[in-house]
């Protein structure tokens, strides 16, 4: 492999400095005020100089000056009236609040009773403590107990809200939650313009359906079709998410490249026998795209594939080859520019680090290993993807949820081409209504076959257990072996020595 990804790909180097930065400004040894003169010389130096040769290593610097002081200024502040100013004063104390619902509610079922909790970000605007109300700014999150599904709020509501202040003992952007009872709020307002998520939301309930038709039998069945056609997973039992976390395989549950790159698959089909130009179905292509990935949360994951789509899907209409390590860095890029703090999200690094391998790993594969029958192909890249994906899934899980999960590496093998099959019956099943019986029949047995498999997995001695969470150098040695090997190793004993880093990165996992 010719090792020069900065030059033929300045993309990718970009994006990689960037997230340098964003990391080196969260380690908080830095601070905006500090930064800002070194990143204007920086840039002015950059400028002066882009055009001579060497000046690479320049412009590297100053985008990742640049993008660290992005990632400070996008560090919440505190105004004097912050609601955050008076967290210790308030904590545990019983408040009524009114605000603006700011966030996207999310529900979290219990169990089979169909009660769960409603989380979402709030705007601050009114508090009030013993009767006593004040002005006041910040934002807070909400959690709301005991309630179905039913109750859900839109952006942009104006809500009262009474319950308890705590402290949030897990990771977040804010510091203070808000836990309220099943009767403690009532909407004062309403949005004044249905948001996007509202019309992505009652287009999804409108084709969920489709998927029920010919499952009233199959009540599991069925709540997994939704789940990875459509992203509802509240009605998945709880033994079977268990059970696939167990084996590693709770991903496919997540919206992802997987799901995304299948409708657009399936709507490309359908625009082509419309007559569509290629060049002209990004057109269409890319809103239906964004309005499914709305309508299922707007995940990290769901939201790259997207934008990989996107500039997959444009290239045509400005003549470019599409480049899928280019796409990653780019998509990286625009999300972290408007949501900078993702850059430390488990959910973010665990999407960008797989795809990122995984282009690396199939880049670094000798180009005979895919000549041949389609099947040798399919094959081949099955299991180069299962390998790689498990050979960074694996102790990242172990890093972030002390779940250490080695069946993992087999379960893909079986889990993926299963979930590509379910969800291509389920999308055909709403693409082809007045055939959705027998495409939700031909799914049935694909979930089946896919919770067989996953129990027998689970049930294998030592395919899962919990584990202490391994240094973050080990884990670091371990990734920058792998990066190594698929990059910059042109020999046998350059190799060899990346492939020494990640085993030492493991042997300090076992140790430490």
């Amino acid at each position: 492999m010719d090792y020069r990804p900065y030059v033929r790909r300045p993309i990718v180097g970009i994006a990689i400095t960037a997230s340098m930065g964003m990391l080196l400004a969260s380690t908080g040894l830095i601070t905006a005020p500090i930064l800002l003169i070194p990143a204007l010389l920086s840039l002015i130096v950059s400028a002066m100089y882009c055009n001579r040769k060497g000046s690479a290593g320049a412009v590297f610097l100053t985008v990742s000056l640049i993008a660290a002081l992005r990632f400070l200024l996008a560090l919440p502040s505190l105004p004097a009236d912050s609601i955050n100013h008076r967290k210790v004063a308030l904590k545990g104390q019983q408040v009524e609040l009114v605000g603006i619902v700011s966030g996207i509610p999310e529900f979290f079922a219990y169990g089979s009773d169909g009660l769960g909790s409603r989380s979402f970000s709030f705007q601050g605007l009114e508090l009030g403590v013993s009767n006593h109300w004040k002005k006041i700014a910040g934002e807070i999150e909400v959690r709301i107990f005991s309630v179905p599904p039913q109750v859900d709020f839109e952006t942009g509501e104006k809500l009262k809200l009474k319950g308890v202040i705590s402290l949030r003992d897990f990771p977040g952007k804010n510091e203070l939650e808000l836990n309220v009872g099943p009767d403690g709020f009532r909407v004062l307002e309403k949005a004044k313009w249905p948001s996007l998520r509202t019309v992505a939301e009652k287009w999804r309930s409108s084709v969920a359906p489709k998927l029920e038709q010919g499952m009233e039998d199959f009540p599991t069945q069925e709540s997994v079709l939704k789940a990875l056609v459509l992203g509802y997973r509240d009605d998945v039992p709880k033994e079977t998410t268990a059970a696939f976390k167990r084996t590693g395989s709770m991903h496919i549950f997540a919206i992802s490249g997987l799901h995304v790159g299948i409708v657009g698959f399936l709507l490309a089909m359908v625009l082509k026998v419309m007559g569509v130009p290629r060049d002209k179905m990004g057109l269409i292509l890319i809103p239906i795209l964004g309005m499914y990935v709305v309508s299922t949360g707007m995940k990290s994951s769901a939201l790259r594939a997207l934008l990989m789509a996107v500039i997959y899907l444009l290239s045509p209409l400005f003549r470019r080859k599409p480049d899928i390590p280019t796409s990653v860095a780019v998509a990286a890029l625009i999300l972290l520019f408007f949501q900078p703090l993702e850059i430390l999200s488990p959910g973010f690094i665990f999407s960008f680090s797989v795809v990122t391998i995984l282009v690396m790993t199939f880049g670094a594969m000798p180009r005979h290993w895919m000549q041949g029958a389609w099947i040798k192909r399919y094959v081949v890249s099955l299991v180069v993807t299962s390998i790689a994906a498990g050979a960074v899934a694996v102790p990242m899980a172990a890093l972030f949820f002390g779940q250490f999960s080695p069946v993992a590496l087999v379960g893909n093998l079986i889990v993926v081409p299963l979930t590509f099959c379910i969800v291509l019956c389920g999308w055909l099943s709403i693409l082809v209504p007045f055939c959705a019986e027998i495409f939700n029949a031909a799914a049935t047995v694909f979930i089946d076959l896919l919770l067989g498999s996953v129990n027998l997995l689970d049930r294998l001695p030592g395919s899962s257990f919990s584990v202490q969470p391994p240094p973050l150098l080990a884990v670091l040695l371990w990734y920058a072996g792998l990066i190594a090997l698929f990059t910059a190793c042109r020999n046998p004993k350059q190799k060899w020595a990346a492939a020494g880093i990640s085993v030492l990165g493991l042997v300090l996992a076992l140790v430490s």
